[in-house]
């Protein structure tokens, strides 16, 4: 076989195997294999061809590796094949996120009762409504009347109160 046959071979090989590891999860092996293949690609043209070759063989894979993975990066996720093993991230509403923060705030400053124990999260009462709270400091007991004193994030903020629940 020709030298020049052998080191096409050689260096289609390693892109064939390199390109490989992107739909067979081999756990890097094939990647492994690729970088070897490659390798040997570029010590045969130092063998066949000199060391001015061979470090154009060393300049052209430092450069087309990088410029391969990064083509591949951000092309593969636009292909079909990309799109059907890694579909594109949902787009979430507002009511995806949670409760209505509007809801919420309406219930600041009232005063309701805490249904499970709050450590520091757990559920109250507000005039017949369950919400998902957060004790502002230290944990609330079941049973405890509670003051909602605020959002956090988008979750009720409640402190204990001393007096009788109005809920």
């Amino acid at each position: 076989m020709s030298e020049p046959l052998v080191l096409i071979l050689l260096f289609a090989m390693a892109a064939v195997v390199l390109v490989l590891e992107i739909f067979i999860p081999s756990y890097g092996i094939l990647s492994i294999l690729g970088f070897g293949i490659l390798i040997g690609a570029i010590v045969k043209t130092f063998d066949f061809y000199g060391s001015t070759a061979g470090g154009f063989a060393v300049l052209g894979s430092a450069v087309c590796l990088p410029a391969g993975a990064y083509i591949a990066v951000k092309t593969w996720p636009n292909t079909k094949i990309g799109r059907l093993i890694a579909p594109p991230n949902p787009v979430y509403t507002e009511s995806d996120l949670g409760p209505d923060l509007d809801g919420l705030r309406t219930l600041v400053g009232r005063t309701g009762r805490s249904l499970s124990p709050l450590r520091p999260v757990g559920t109250c009462e507000f005039d017949g409504r369950r919400v998902q709270c957060v004790g502002e400091s230290g944990m609330i007991d079941a049973g405890k009347t509670v003051r909602a004193v605020g959002l956090r994030g988008r979750t009720l903020e409640v402190t204990a109160t001393g007096g009788a629940p109005t809920v």
